[in-house]
């Protein structure tokens, strides 16, 4: 294969992500010199066609948080436009829209229940559960023909992971759906796992586009699955002037302000603070592009579309998120307008209302839904862990409960559920340090859910956690394979092979991860340090000309250093200093030991 500098090249170790050239975007308001102070700041992903009536031009396919969103290319300046006028609000603090913005259901309901579900595409919700009949019920909810298409989800995975675009052929649909709604059991699981979590497979290529999908399916811990009939984008060119167009997706990002209001005088005891909905600024926007045209004069009609395969659709219509190959274009000022106008009413009232409290969710979904009802409260108590674990325990044994008890428990909707909520009660317990009391729940989690990622990857950390680093490699390596897009399996696969001083494997781990997920600060500092340990060790008896894997380790550790200023500890720089002095004063400098900065995955 590759040497070992050419695959870090070709990882992009040591070089800082082009989308990061915006800055944070999450500047607190102690530097707030006359800049706008802000509750919210975030991205909405729209398809937008103006051939279309009005009411139909602009449909929204989600919403993002914009601290944790990457705006690639043309899409930097809305980082910079940020960091220039806005900050975050301090007192109050921001609104907390986590669980609405990151589940799809939640965002689809809050358009609906606020009065703008015309500015959503039509969609409708199932239970991860297969039936022979699901196709048919499908197609004729959303009133789907032959000839048109729809868009399979996961309601709480980002980053493309879970989309497939689906024809509207019942056949083809049905096989589609088979796959992804049934996992391997058993012995058949046992012996999948067996082959896939090898060393030699955490950085493999698919053969096709469902092979990963369905991981993200079987792996996946909430009970439903959404589903939209496929919308389109006026055909935009990627350069001015080229003949290929592209079906993009565009990003909007916006800021909503705190409208303040007198606070009148306290009546009956209570101070009734009157609640504006927000004001809404707008940042800008541009195309995300998908990795193929749809070209022959853009003939996106459904005869057309329905010809292709899953495939073809796939890269005509998912904009890529894999930052090597993103590919934008800029939006029309008159276009970025109408969208504009389009949202302007919607996203105060959509962020207003969208604050997921337990109370909220018992109303909306107890008797409606009583297993999403279930999943809502665990995420709920993901977020008050840490503040308040007493009222988290109570919340999921009050999802436990709402579980509905009887013939179809045995089935991956109600597994899924009751996985999730098993492996959250672990994750109190890990969060406390209390390790011994959080493997049961992780092992019963398992159990339940077998396909867990999540549980598997976890139970990994107990095992690192205990010393016990053979058995949390093989953890981690189940975890990769049965979610090739989670990068804590990954990163913790690299951790557990520096601290057995494997120094090559935590490279090529550390790389697996930057291949998926090119923003991954601590996989440069792992690369900067398994390098140190590389050349430190094996310069002085000649082994190694390190001068290429020197420059590579010494760009790493700059990146994690400059993004992970609060990890960065003395021993880091002493490392620092090693790789950039020269071979005479590196003979003397003190041998510095494995150091492991940890973080945990533990998705809420």
């Amino acid at each position: 294969g590759m040497s070992l500098a050419a695959r870090l090249s070709s990882a992009g170790a040591g070089y800082e992500v082009d989308s990061r050239v915006g800055g944070r975007g999450t500047r607190g308001a102690d530097k707030a010199e006359n800049l706008i102070s802000v509750a919210f700041w975030g991205i909405c992903d729209i398809k937008y066609d103006p051939s279309l009536p009005r009411e139909q031009r602009v449909r929204v396919l989600e919403l993002g948080d914009g601290r944790s969103s990457r705006f690639s290319h043309h899409g930097r300046s809305i980082k910079e436009k940020f960091d220039a006028e806005f900050c975050m609000d301090k007192d109050p603090p921001p609104i907390k829209r986590a669980v609405m913005v990151e589940n799809k259901k939640f965002t689809h309901d809050m358009f609906v229940l606020t009065g703008f579900q015309h500015l959503r595409p039509p969609t409708a919700y199932f239970p991860r559960r297969y039936e022979s009949s699901l196709a048919k019920r499908l197609l004729s909810e959303l009133q789907v023909g032959r000839s048109e298409s729809v868009v399979l989800k996961l309601c709480n995975r980002s980053r493309g992971a879970g989309v497939v675009v689906a024809p509207g052929d019942e056949t083809k649909l049905d096989a589609i759906l088979a796959r992804l709604l049934s996992p391997p059991e058993g012995l058949e699981l046992a012996s999948w796992l067996e082959r896939s979590a090898q060393l030699g497979s955490i950085d493999k290529e698919f053969a096709e586009v469902l092979d990963e999908q369905c991981l993200h399916w079987w792996s996946n811990e909430c009970p439903l699955f959404i589903v939209e009939k496929l919308c389109h984008s006026i055909p935009v060119p990627k350069h001015e002037g080229s003949a290929d167009r592209f079906d993009g997706t565009m990003r909007v990002a916006f800021a909503l302000h705190r409208a303040k209001d007198r606070i009148p005088p306290a009546s009956m005891g209570y101070i009734v603070t009157p609640v504006k909905p927000f004001h809404v600024h707008w940042l800008g926007g541009y195309w995300k592009l998908p990795k193929t045209p749809v070209n022959e004069s853009a003939d996106l009609s459904p005869e057309a579309l329905g010809e292709s395969t899953v495939e073809q659709m796939h890269e005509q219509i998912i904009s890529s998120f894999n930052s090597a190959d993103k590919r934008t274009a800029a939006v029309p000022e008159e276009h970025l307008q109408e969208v504009y106008d389009a949202l302007t009413p919607a996203l105060p009232q959509i962020f207003h209302t969208g604050s997921f409290g337990v109370p909220n969710i018992l109303n909306h979904y107890k008797t409606a839904d009583p297993l999403f009802c279930a999943f809502a409260l665990t995420r709920v108590a993901g977020g008050i862990r840490v503040k308040d674990w007493a009222k988290a325990e109570q919340l999921l044994e009050l999802a436990r409960s709402t579980v509905p008890k009887g013939g179809r428990v045995g089935d991956l909707p109600e597994r899924s559920v009751l996985s999730y909520i098993s492996r959250s009660q672990g994750n109190g317990f890990s969060m406390l340090g209390q390790w011994e009391r959080s493997k049961p729940l992780y092992e019963a989690a398992i159990r339940t859910m077998p396909t867990n990622a999540t549980a598997q990857y976890l139970l990994g950390c107990v095992h690192q956690e205990a010393g016990e680093i053979d058995i949390a490699i093989q953890q981690m390596l189940k975890a990769n394979a049965l979610d090739p897009d989670f990068k804590a399996p990954l990163l913790a696969l690299a951790n557990c092979h520096l601290q057995d001083s494997r120094f090559e494997r935590a490279v090529d781990a550390a790389i697996a991860c930057l291949l998926r997920n090119s923003d991954a600060p601590q996989a440069q500092y792992i690369i900067g340090q398994a390098i140190y340990h590389i050349i430190q060790r094996q310069e002085p008896i000649g082994l190694i000309d390190g001068e290429d894997l020197r420059a590579k380790a010494i760009a790493a550790f700059r990146i994690a250093k400059s993004r992970e200023h609060v990890k960065w500890k003395a021993a880091d720089d002493a490392m620092l200093e090693y790789l950039e002095a020269d071979v005479t004063r590196r003979k003397t400098l003190p041998v510095q030991p494995v150091n492991l900065w940890k973080t945990y995955g533990w998705r809420s």
